[in-house]
């Protein structure tokens, strides 16, 4: 198991005991394990510059950053926030070389500008993001959302908005315009997703592989027999306690 792996499931572990603040430390690690390389599939913030997987770093800090509004702490959250904005602006703007890449990393931007809850520079942003995918000239969207660098920003979407559990075709509609829905989608939904979370004192864990209706478990906290198994442990689908066979 690569470090990053094993950081990640650290701070899955620490969301499901609600120690926020350590969660937040666990991302920002392996934050910084991905940017050094120090995974199985990449070789770091500059490797494959054409096709990048640095943006899973990226969701890291913005989750760790998440992670610390929950605990309280508004300076770090905007700490973390900012080192991904100035990584964000550095793939763009010297060393990506896919435009549909470097259109993704305003997006970045206003998916930590949205996370501190700063909507106005978080909308212009997104504007930025929206032009230049337009100007990128684009033949098949749908297939550009594949690109692991913008994988990374749907399932940073996707684990936010638990328990709602936004997927890939709310976020990115039938796929005719799914770049520009998806700006829109985040746009008008990130901020206020975390608002939801900060209001609610709790993120869930991201979803990993889930089974229902089991029969074999019972969530101490909330009775479900729904399960998530993820990070090598199994928590409830329903509130991320964690969850013992019956």
């Amino acid at each position: 198991m690569d470090a990053s792996t094993r950081l990640r499931d650290r701070a899955i572990g620490h969301i499901a005991d609600e120690r926020y603040t350590d969660a937040a430390e666990a991302y920002t690690l392996d934050a910084y394990a991905v940017f050094s390389g120090q995974t199985e599939r990449s070789n770091g913030l500059y490797a494959s510059p054409e096709r990048s997987r640095a943006a899973r770093g990226l969701a890291s800090l913005a989750t760790a950053a998440v992670c610390h509004r929950i605990a309280g702490d508004h300076g770090r959250a905007s700490a973390l926030a900012g080192q991904g904005i100035l990584v964000a602006g550095e793939l763009r703007d010297a060393v990506l070389e896919s435009a549909v890449e470097r259109a993704n990393c305003n997006e970045w931007i206003g998916d930590f500008r949205s996370i501190l809850g700063d909507r106005d520079k978080a909308s212009d942003a997104y504007d930025r993001a929206a032009a230049a995918y337009a100007d990128a000239g684009i033949d098949s969207p749908a297939t550009e959302t594949g690109r692991p660098f913008l994988q990374a920003g749907t399932e940073l979407l996707a684990h936010l908005s638990r328990p709602d559990d936004l997927g890939w075709d709310d976020i990115h509609g039938n796929g005719d315009d799914a770049l520009t829905r998806r700006v829109s989608v985040k746009r008008s939904r990130t901020a206020s997703i975390v608002d939801a979370r900060i209001d609610a004192e709790k993120l869930h864990a991201p979803r990993g592989s889930t089974e229902y209706n089991t029969g074999r478990f019972r969530c101490p906290t909330c009775g479900a027999d729904d399960v998530n198994y993820v990070a090598n442990t199994t928590l409830c689908l329903r509130c991320s306690t964690p969850t013992d066979r019956t």
